[in-house]
């Protein structure tokens, strides 16, 4: 597959994963399971097998290590893939922690939505509107 493509089908699952989280999880009860147990999954695995066949095209592992071997690193479009493939991983996760969070804390479905699509694009940002949210919520008692 051509690095566009790959891109292309981490963006599909991602929207397949946002979609759950937003719209069905309030109707499909394995909805939480399907984002965490497969569409991630399947993210994560695509995350460890780019990794796998191209580090070592850059550097190996070490370039981790240093903002130039980062840099080496994302010269190669293979590991763009890879490291887009981390930040949206991650992003469905405290996507889905979140929706997860507000209902223990009664907090209106109606009130998360928004943050949720913040959360979309970015995430820490969206993390911290939610904390934001629940602390005004809840009065500072935060059900975890």
């Amino acid at each position: 597959m051509k690095p566009e493509q790959i891109f292309m089908l981490i963006n599909c699952i991602s929207g397949a994963a946002w979609f759950c989280i937003i719209v069905l999880s309030r109707f499909w009860k394995r909805s939480d399971f399907f984002v965490s147990g497969i569409l991630v999954v399947m993210i994560s695995l695509i995350y460890t097998w780019l990794n796998f066949a191209y580090i070592g095209e850059s550097g190996g592992p070490k370039g981790f290590l240093s903002y130039d071997g980062v840099a080496t690193i994302f010269r190669n479009p293979y590991l763009i893939d890879a490291a887009w493939a981390h930040i949206i991983a991650f992003d469905i996760l405290v996507g889905l922690w979140i929706k997860n969070n507000a209902v223990k804390n009664n907090i209106p479905y109606w009130m998360v939505v928004p943050v949720l699509l913040v959360t979309i694009m970015f995430a820490p940002l969206g993390y911290v509107i939610y904390l934001l949210l629940r602390l005004i919520r809840t009065k500072g008692t935060v059900q975890e």
